[in-house]
């Protein structure tokens, strides 16, 4: 069923060449700035930008995007390289484990129940030695959701994580006008607050970590509609008792919060419309409002059933018509990737990963980020399978790079999607127009067929990253180096683990529907 792969992807290296030795005299530089694909390197000056035939405009500060980019009439297409095989998966077995063992050593560091960043005390962005509460709380859900641990060592790894919670929401505030609830980052091991400069508030801990702990009690609640545990410290019906409950304090802030003002999750740029924020707040007022009729409490249940509502109709304007953006002044963001996993809830099947929204986003920012780094250029030239991704386009944090995190969501995006059209509906015609287009590959016209594909695309992907990270000992970085592929900047970062545990949890799924 798969067909023209080896072609398609040699059409891509001639356009390719073709595109490097080609000059436009009248180019047409008319892109909006959500169009633009980068055609420089950050070194690129407007007479080198003009010298390879490209366009020149300058942004304005706060708005990110490429100021040497194509011409409309001389767009690259998809670097994407697909690999036409599920046989083998693209991590093995043992290789896994590793990960697991050294993500399992970042967490409930010191026995204290935080969850560290990176045991790295030198990286290009500083310490890394802090309790983040975002890279927390999605640790967090992985280790529940995906990693291959018995239900008991789950949960004893999640009560302690729950009571650094519980205690960082009684911490003492230290900044004015911010809710330790949307502080970013907290002190190992003392859990205090970080007192320095930062990027703050940050709006979206309260609905991630809500998230991650309602999974945990509907799991205890399950076994016990009484649990203890949940009733004590989670939801306790009396809000003079650890403010009602970490679930429940959470919450209620994003009733009252989620259209603050807020940094991005980069924590460089700020805004109140942020589609990360947004779709992962809504995701826990769904979660919410059947978790509160769960615990008894219909007033609780409506509220944040309406609240849910309010997000939903502001998520309407960040569909461009070509693809999901972040925000207006940071369109093109491998954060919204991360949105499309951690924000999707099967109840409204919003954004679900067979959607156009989702299949047309991944073929505009699969062509961003192929003309962005030269090691995604080099390897397609080379027929290494996938693509590798980054935060955004224009990115320069270390000299702007593809992220580990960023390219395993796009993975566990392939394999969802791959999953829910053998379980649920394939795509449409148009959605295959667009996933086609963005893995190089053109797709059967059966379920089956289609789902394989997809799931081979997330293969294609991994297999990519393992490219850059396979010699390495089971260690997962933050970054890979935009020219070589070399593992970069933060070491050990939990978070990168954290992704590429659930990209390959995504597989297993797809594996055990498609038997």
């Amino acid at each position: 069923f798969f067909h023209s792969v080896y072609n398609r992807n040699m059409k891509f290296a001639a356009l390719a060449l073709a595109s490097a030795f080609s000059y436009v005299s009248a180019k047409d530089c008319s892109a909006d700035v959500s169009a633009r694909l980068d055609c420089g390197e950050l070194a690129s000056t407007e007479d080198s930008c003009n010298a390879a035939g490209c366009c020149w405009s300058p942004l304005p500060d706060g708005t990110s995007g490429p100021w040497c980019f194509y011409s409309s009439d001389n767009l690259p297409s998809s670097c994407f390289v697909f690999q036409n095989s599920t046989s083998t998966a693209p991590f093995s077995p043992s290789e896994v484990a590793a990960f697991q063992t050294n993500f399992l050593a970042n967490v409930d560091v010191e026995s204290v129940g935080a969850v560290v960043a990176a045991p790295d005390h030198d990286t290009p962005g500083g310490n890394y030695y802090y309790h983040w509460m975002r890279d927390g709380a999605l640790s967090m859900r992985s280790l529940f959701a995906s990693a291959d641990l018995d239900s008991d060592t789950k949960s004893s790894y999640l009560q302690s994580y729950a009571k650094w919670v519980v205690g960082r929401q009684s911490a003492v505030a230290v900044h004015d006008g911010v809710d330790v609830r949307v502080e970013p980052k907290f002190e190992i091991p003392d859990g205090s607050v970080f007192a320095g400069s930062w990027c703050r508030p940050q709006n979206d801990g309260p609905g991630l970590r809500a998230i991650t702990l309602m999974m945990y009690a509907e799991d205890l609640l399950s076994n016990d509609p009484k649990d203890d545990f949940v009733t004590s410290n989670l939801w306790t019906g009396d809000s003079s008792t650890v403010n009602g409950g970490a679930i429940k304090f959470d919450l209620d802030w994003v009733v009252s919060g989620w259209q603050s003002n807020t940094c991005d999750l980069w924590e460089e740029v700020q805004s109140t419309d942020f589609f990360w924020n947004r779709v992962t707040m809504k995701k826990a007022m769904l979660m919410g409002a059947k978790f509160a009729e769960t615990m008894g409490d219909s007033e609780s249940s409506a509220t944040y059933a309406s609240t849910a509502a309010a997000i939903d109709a502001e998520l309407d304007s960040h569909w461009t018509g070509s693809f999901v953006a972040e925000e207006s002044n940071r369109q093109k963001d491998g954060a919204v990737f991360v949105g499309f996993n951690n924000g999707y809830d099967s109840s409204d099947d919003r954004y679900s990963p067979v959607s156009v929204e989702v299949a047309a986003t991944i073929n505009v920012f699969n062509t961003a980020f192929c003309s962005e780094y030269t090691v995604n250029t080099a390897d397609s030239a080379a027929e290494v399978p996938g693509i590798l991704i980054g935060r955004y386009p224009g990115d320069t944090y270390a000299n702007g790079n593809p992220w580990v995190l960023t390219t395993a969501a796009l993975a566990q995006v392939l394999y969802r999607a791959a999953t829910y059209t053998i379980t649920t509906s394939a795509p449409t015609d148009e959605a295959l127009e667009q996933f086609s287009a963005a893995l190089n590959v053109d797709f059967p016209s059966d379920a089956s067929g289609i789902s394989q594909t997809l799931a081979a695309a997330g293969d294609s992907v991994l297999l990519r990253l393992k490219e850059h990270v396979g010699g390495d000992g089971g260690h997962l970085d933050e970054q890979l180096d935009r020219n070589t592929g070399a593992q970069m900047s933060a070491k050990d970062l939990t978070w990168s683990y954290a992704e590429v545990i659930n990209a390959m949890k995504a597989r297993d799924d797809w594996v055990a529907a498609f038997a």
